[in-house]
């Protein structure tokens, strides 16, 4: 996938064809076209099923300033005298600051706009926001778009299926090698079957791993690559649901696996009812930067905790199994993979981030953790001994009274309980880390103190906050993966370089406090 601009022309169903161009790049999808797209004259070229009239979809409820700083909507005559006079200043070729403090509600999304580029490629745009007023002598529109499909004009905007491929899913799948080499160390063997990986179901979908071949060849010479995709189908849906309910888990299960950024690309869609896939480009795809070999998967210092030939959980129950936790612990998962989806966050925000998703599993986890500190009779009669001190101790009433207020409803479990008690949920990880720094659990909060109470530094260093951070990353990356039954996953934890060094500087922070 790469950043492109696809120049061609751009037209509604049954609307006028306009020039412009779809230009994606890190900014998005944008695209421009040099005329009045919204005029209503039929083409030759509608897709069956599609309507003549305007898809446009005005944003609603847009107010304008009304007298004495009231609000008021804009409607009837007043919006068409001046929408008129927009036109004719439009028509006599004034100024932009003779219009820029005009307001309109003629802002929307059409739902769809179809274009055919130089290469002769069918496009459909879904979701376009911009100015949907009917100008004929309007030169240039610009329209912000949600989503682009290439290789087909769609009448309806509902997908059943979607399919990606990432970084490292054919190491971490196992994928079969597509070559092997004979005897003769001239001749290769192409396996050229595309392989089933894996295909189980979760409610109403079905989840296939597959790999294969692709490439191209000339009278000399033959190029293939191995593929691996993911792809899952279920009842019709809007794009942006499949991304979130099937494609997004997937990828936070690679994330956590192999504890790393992973790059998602190669993104296709299917429509309802049919057979075709369609590339697709939006703003969460990006061209690919570079692949890290596979051998990195599996080195000393790789952060990897979990690959399909690490566990002895077929692909087939594992996967289903992480969909179910992850709709359960979405939360969690996307707090602590938070600084992986944006590996540049400032090092107070990772932290930040990190220790919520401790509190929010915490939270979560209500049968496995109490939130309480005491039972409600405790705390009742701890409540009733505090206030008998205080009024054998002559306080004037109202302060008995307020004291009392307080203290009722904090009953809460101090937060560094918190931490240990998430910390040891783990097991021997859990009791490795205390073992080593005793006073981890307090540093930590200490350290999130510093972050999230401005000028409340506690004396906790950036160096140090980081290593905490590593440290409970992983012990939150183990736990979701015991969840999910993966044996032996805190004791290979123990082994990554990257965590001995971060117990080291916490057992040197414990020995200092």
């Amino acid at each position: 996938m790469e950043y492109f601009e696809a120049h061609g022309a751009w037209f509604l169903p049954g609307g006028l064809r306009v020039t412009g161009t779809l230009t994606f790049s890190a900014d998005g999808l944008v695209l421009k076209v040099l005329g009045p797209l919204l005029q209503a004259r039929p083409t030759e070229e509608v897709p069956e099923g599609s309507s003549r009239r305007h898809p446009c979809r005005p944003l609603r409820g847009r107010t304008t300033s009304g007298g004495r700083g009231g609000r008021r909507h804009e409607g009837g005559r007043g919006r068409t005298a001046k929408l008129k006079r927009l036109k004719n200043l439009l028509g006599r070729g004034r100024r932009s600051n003779e219009t820029k403090h005009l307001s309109t509600d003629e802002w929307g999304v059409l739902p769809l706009i179809y274009g055919v580029d130089e290469d002769q490629r069918d496009i459909t745009l879904v979701g376009s926001f911009g100015m949907t007023t009917q100008f004929p002598d309007l030169s240039e529109q610009t329209f912000n778009v949600t989503l682009a499909l290439v290789g087909k004009h769609i009448s309806n905007a509902e997908f059943s299926g979607i399919r990606a491929q990432f970084d490292h899913l054919a190491e971490w799948a196992a994928a079969p090698e597509i070559a092997s080499v004979r005897k003769n160390p001239r001749q290769i063997q192409v396996n050229g079957d595309a392989t089933e990986i894996m295909k189980t179901s979760w409610k109403d979908s079905v989840l296939t791993l597959e790999s294969g071949i692709v490439g191209n060849s000339s009278g000399d010479k033959v190029h293939v690559d191995r593929y691996c995709t993911f792809a899952a189908e279920s009842s019709p849906r809007e794009w942006s649901e499949l991304l979130d309910i099937y494609l997004r888990p997937f990828h936070d299960l690679l994330i956590l696996s192999l504890g790393r950024y992973v790059h998602m690309n190669e993104v296709e869609f299917r429509t309802a009812g049919s057979d075709d896939w369609f590339t697709a480009y939006f703003n969460m795809v990006s061209p690919q930067r570079g692949q890290l070999k596979s051998s990195s998967l599996q080195s000393y210092s790789s952060p990897t905790l979990l690959t399909a030939e690490s566990t002895s959980i077929p692909l087939a129950d594992l996967v289903p199994a992480w969909y179910s936790l992850h709709e359960r612990l979405r939360t969690v998962v996307t707090l602590i993979h938070a600084p992986l989806y944006a590996p540049f966050t400032y090092s107070e925000h990772r932290y930040a981030s990190i220790f919520q998703g401790i509190e929010a599993y915490h939270k979560l986890e209500g049968e496995q953790f109490d939130s309480r500190d005491l039972t409600r009779p405790e705390h009742r009669l701890r409540v009733k001994q505090v206030v008998a001190v205080l009024k054998a101790g002559n306080l004037p009433a109202e302060h008995v009274r307020w004291a009392k207020a307080v203290i009722e409803g904090r009953n809460d479990k101090p937060l560094k309980t918190k931490v240990e008690e998430v910390v040891l949920s783990t097991g021997y990880l859990g009791q490795c880390i205390l073992a080593a720094a005793p006073s981890f659990c307090s540093a930590a909060y200490d350290a999130r103190t510093g972050v999230s109470h401005g000028g409340a530094d506690k004396g906790v260093t950036a160096t140090s906050r980081h290593w905490f951070g590593e440290i409970l990353l992983l012990s939150m990356r183990v736990r979701l993966l015991q969840h999910l039954g993966v044996e032996q996953v805190g004791e290979r934890a123990l082994k990554r370089p990257r965590f001995e060094f971060a117990l080291e500087q916490a057992a040197l922070e414990s020995s200092q406090a």
